[in-house]
């Protein structure tokens, strides 16, 4: 719950760890990942949520195996990074299917194993070590260089001219990207090559596109939401009168703030950046006092 002495490039893997440790369905899909590096579960059985479904018919992407692969991803996504993923072209789709999963498994053993940890008990290295992959994603979803094999997969299934310039536009509804082919000659001056390299931008640069936009979000707002989960946590294991008895410290941390104000908006932040829906809430969302008065309400003659 004492975020005041983390390290300014931890708040936000921090944040990503700790939102993510208040998903409901968490430790369920967690206990399921752990069954998948076992080896228990089926690329040949439909996963019992699709079974009877006419999708079940497509195993690469609904078998047991193949479903929790993509929740586990979903839940640590920020601690995976998958365009670090390579292979050989001339794999089969198993030969490539058969080595991500062994990849995969690399990167998530750990974070499965370490899944209920708060991120303030991690070592330092560890620590440092997902804060690099978090960074490192980061700069990646912005500009990266593509792979030959996405490029020339994708010139085959569009049967495109080849005499046309390489460009390839997407629009998904989480992400416009154009991936281009650029040829630079290195001997001209560095200002003069990024002054092409935007008129470049400028011509191929998507319509009425929306930026992400970072005014009013500081690494202060990232260590309050920090605190917000941390104090919506006390107040799930004690009452405001307990910790000022029983924890003075937490009390003296946050004396000054108004602890179920803050705790409501921890549940708007956990909704903005998990997805929690309308009626979904944190594990922690109820706190001791509203326990106790149900349990004095229900022994109420």
């Amino acid at each position: 719950w004492d975020f005041s002495s983390l390290p300014v490039r931890e708040y936000l893997p921090a944040l990503h760890w700790e939102t993510g440790r208040e998903c409901r369905d968490r430790h369920e899909i967690v206990e399921a990942g752990k069954a998948w590096l076992s080896g228990t579960l089926s690329d040949h059985r439909p996963h019992p949520d699709f079974k009877g479904k006419r999708q079940a018919k497509h195993l690469d992407y609904f078998s047991e195996a193949a479903v929790v692969r993509t929740r586990v991803h979903c839940i640590f996504q920020s601690f995976i990074p998958t365009r670090e993923f390579t292979f050989l072209r001339r794999w089969s789709a198993k030969q490539r299917r058969a080595a991500y999963d062994r990849w995969l498994a690399e990167h998530l053993r750990p974070l499965l194993e370490n899944h209920n940890l708060p991120w303030l008990r991690f070592s330092e290295k560890e620590r440092l070590r997902l804060c690099g992959i978090v960074e490192k994603s980061r700069d990646t979803n912005i500009a990266a260089v593509e792979s030959w094999d996405r490029v020339i997969r994708y010139f085959q299934r569009e049967k495109i001219d080849p005499s046309l310039p390489l460009i390839i536009q997407h629009d998904f509804t989480f992400r416009r990207s154009t991936t281009l082919l650029l040829t630079i000659n290195w001997r001209f001056s560095r200002k003069r090559i990024l002054r092409v390299v935007n008129r470049i931008l400028d011509q191929y640069e998507p319509q009425g596109i929306q930026r992400h936009s970072s005014r009013g979000r500081k690494n202060r707002d990232r260590l309050v939401a920090l605190e917000r989960i941390g104090m919506m946590r006390l107040l799930h294991h004690y009452t405001l009168a307990e910790l000022r008895a029983k924890l003075p410290e937490a009390w003296a941390l946050y004396s000054t703030r108004k602890w179920y104000d803050e705790r409501r908006r921890a549940l708007n932040d956990c909704r903005d950046r998990t997805g929690f829906g309308e009626n979904s809430f944190p594990i922690s969302w109820q706190t001791k006092a509203q326990r106790l008065g149900k349990r004095a309400a229900r022994n109420y003659p």
